[in-house]
């Protein structure tokens, strides 16, 4: 299996890089800054549940009740948090950290929702 591998970005500032292991359930976690709401984690050795709890965190809520319909949208099958943040980005109205994948050439003005 493939390591799920991505950067955080907070704006157009990186703010993390992250590869999880989904084989072994591990986690290599880089992290550039020392701001809280800049990064998934301030601590240097989150766990594979916790990142994976992030991801999670990043996309609409399991129970939404039109959750068939935003799947549908962004032509998926399934609520899974790996393919929805591909999709998204992971781009949430509250806040301006965002996440960016190997081989991706965006920028925040190309993936936010607001200024």
């Amino acid at each position: 299996m493939v390591p799920f591998i991505f950067d955080t970005y907070f704006r157009n500032e990186k703010t993390s890089h992250v590869e999880m292991d989904r084989e072994h359930l591990s986690v290599k976690y880089e992290r550039y800054t020392d701001r809280i709401s800049y990064v998934p984690y301030l601590f240097d050795e989150p766990t594979f549940a916790q990142m994976f709890e992030f991801l999670e965190s990043r996309c609409m809520p399991k129970g939404r009740t039109c959750l068939p319909e935003y799947l549908k949208c962004m032509n998926l099958t399934e609520y899974n948090p790996y393919d929805i943040v591909q999709v998204t980005h992971g781009v949430m109205w509250e806040d301006f950290l965002w996440l960016k994948f190997p081989g991706e050439e965006i920028t925040w003005d190309e993936v936010k929702v607001r200024d």
